[in-house]
Parts: C-alpha cells; structure tokens; sequence
C-alpha cells in the first residue's frame, strides 16, 4: 500500500508553472496497469478528450491509478483500502473529473465522490445497473437525465448480437446448447444479471444455459464436461477472477490462455481483445470505443457541461471479430461473406 500511495503522490507532483492552464482528469481502472480491458477504455478516453482539443501534450494532465481489484486486491476490504488511498490523492489534487473504469472503480472511488463539489464522476464499462448503484448512493435520477455530479457509459453486452454472428459462423449451431460461464464476483454477479436481462428482451435459435464457477478447480471441471457434451456447440466464458489458492488468482490473460488450449468449443468473446489473445470471436463489445464516448463526455464537462444533465448511455458500438487461428484448430470454416464484414480477423 505504501509503495502505491508513492507512485500515485508522485504521479501529482508537478510545479506551479508547469500545473497553470492544465484541466486535471483522474483515470481510475478496476484493474491492474495494461489489463485487458482497462488498457482499451483508457485508449478510448484518451483519443475522445484529444478529438475535442482536450491533449496529454497540451492542456490536460491525466492521473492514473490502477485498483489491482482482479489479481491482488481482490477482497472488499482490500479494495476499500485502496480506494481510500485514492479518494485520499484525488481530495489533496486539483483533479476536475473523475473517471472510473468497470464497476470495482465506480462502486469504491466513484460513488464516494457523489456530490462532491467540483468534481464531476464519469463512469466506463459499468456492468452492474446503474439503478441498483443508485440504491447504495442516491447518484443517479434516471439514465436520460442522471443528476448530481455523475454520467456514463453503461456496458451493453450485446449478447444476442453475438449469439446471431456465431449462428452464421458455425455449422449445427442452430437449436443447440450454448454455455454462458461467470464467476461470483460482484462484476460476475453483474454480467449474469446483463445476460438474463438482454436474453429476456430477443430471442435467438439457440438453447442458452448460464454456468457459474466458484474457483479456477470448477471452470476445469466444467470445460471439461462441455468437451463431452455433443449438444454444447460454443460456450462464452467471461469467469474473469478465479481463485487457484489462497495466495493466487487468475484473470482474463491465464483463463482464456488455458481455456483455448484445453476447450473443444468455439468462445464467443465479451471483449473485442479477448479475440485478439486467442479467443473465437462473435459480435465483442468494442471498449475503446466505448472509452471514446466516456472521453467525449469528460470533454464536455471540461468545455462547460454540467454531468449531471448529460444522458447516461449504453456503449455505443459493437465490433464483430474473429480469431482465424482459433477457428482453424476447431475446424471450423467460417463464411467468407462474414470474414469480409468483420471489423477484425486475428490471423
């Protein structure tokens, strides 16, 4: 803790000189730095300010902090405990907007930050229901017109976007099994709701069963009894925090990494880059562009808006990406006339 409370000091020391003119905006990642899906938003954020004048290299100054929620703090009060040195950093800056990456971030940094005056929170990646985080704090009015100090980007899954691509990309699919599998922790409880909620608004051909796993031992397991079920056609793995033991855990880099070299069945994947590390693909929610209108929304409030009176809105896009090398090993050919209308193929 004590190393972390160093960096982020040091990440705000700067002279008189240096700090005038400078709009200060606070990145706040769930996650460890270069996560798999922290790095893409923050990408996104970053080309959002600059594509409304707002520059690292000119007249903005950003503060990182990386919560480490998934790998090392990963109990609540170890997460609160960070947190704490952070709401901590932000209260002694000149930080203007706060912005929070995925639910972890949101819960511990940015909802203490509620009605903080000159502070405006600008959510990314939220999983969970914006309505539920207004149960723990009153934050949020109605998602066209929050209120208080706080707006963002909510994280559609677009699962039955998904479920379609993979109808057309894989023979036999069609009135057969796919295996959704989360974890439970509080962002897996958040994408199992998301997933009953989308399932629950459009229907798809295909025969849909959620699986939760407990530990890195239960998603084994489980892969293993998918490889032997012939009515399972593709699973959609997004356990992303498994406990091994005590001391590890393994996240999104060492799941997936095991699970394409031990499942049998093509993934659909959450995350446009979880494709791009090995997994099969489908319709993948694109978090840089979903970074972009968070950035665009910080820029606005630095321009004069208000956050509270601008929408909250779902990610805006969608990315259909396929990992060739993936579906090669699976011996699946996927239609030229979809791999011509990917966004991406990872070869």
């Amino acid at each position: 803790m004590k190393i972390l409370l160093i960096i982020l000091l040091a990440s705000l020391q700067m002279s008189t000189a240096q700090g005038q003119g400078l709009k200060h905006v606070a990145i706040v990642a769930s996650y460890e730095q270069g996560h798999i899906c922290g790095e893409p938003q923050d990408i996104g954020v970053i080309e959002g300010l600059a594509h409304m004048d707002w520059s690292e290299m000119g007249n903005l100054k950003i503060h990182r902090f990386y919560m480490d929620s998934k790998r090392k703090n990963t109990s609540k009060v170890a997460q609160k405990a960070v947190a704490l040195e952070i709401l901590s950093v932000i209260e002694k800056s000149q930080i203007q907007i706060v912005i929070t990456l995925d639910d972890n971030a949101f819960r511990e940094v940015g909802l203490p930050l509620v009605g903080k005056e000159g502070i405006s929170v600008v959510f990314s990646g939220l999983n969970g229901q914006p309505e539920n985080y207004n149960k723990l704090v009153n934050c949020i009015d109605s998602r066209a017109k929050p209120g208080h100090n706080v707006t963002g980007i909510y994280e559609k899954l677009y699962v039955v976007k998904s479920l379609q691509v993979m109808l057309n990309s894989i023979q036999g699919l069609r009135g057969n099994k796919v295996i959704g599998i989360t974890d439970y922790s509080p962002t897996g409880n958040a994408i199992t709701r998301q997933f009953e909620l989308e399932m629950a608004k459009e229907s798809v051909d295909v025969k849909w069963e959620l699986h939760r796993v407990k530990n890195w031992a239960e998603y084994k397991e489980l892969i293993s009894k998918i490889n032997l079920d012939s009515t399972v056609k593709a699973i959609y793995p997004v356990a992303l925090s498994l406990k091994v033991s005590d001391e590890i855990t393994y996240t999104a880099p060492e799941i997936f990494k095991w699970t394409v070299e031990h499942s049998k069945k093509p993934e659909m994947a959450l995350n446009y880059f979880f494709s791009q590390i090995g997994l099969f693909g489908g319709a993948a929610v694109d978090f840089k562009s979903m970074g972009f209108a968070v950035g665009q929304k910080a820029a606005a409030i630095l321009n004069g808006a208000v956050a509270g009176e601008l929408s909250i809105d779902d990610a805006p896009d969608y990315a259909i990406v396929f990992n060739h090398k993936r579906a090669q090993k699976l011996g699946i050919n996927i239609p030229v006339a979809l791999l011509t209308a990917a966004h991406k193929v990872y070869k």
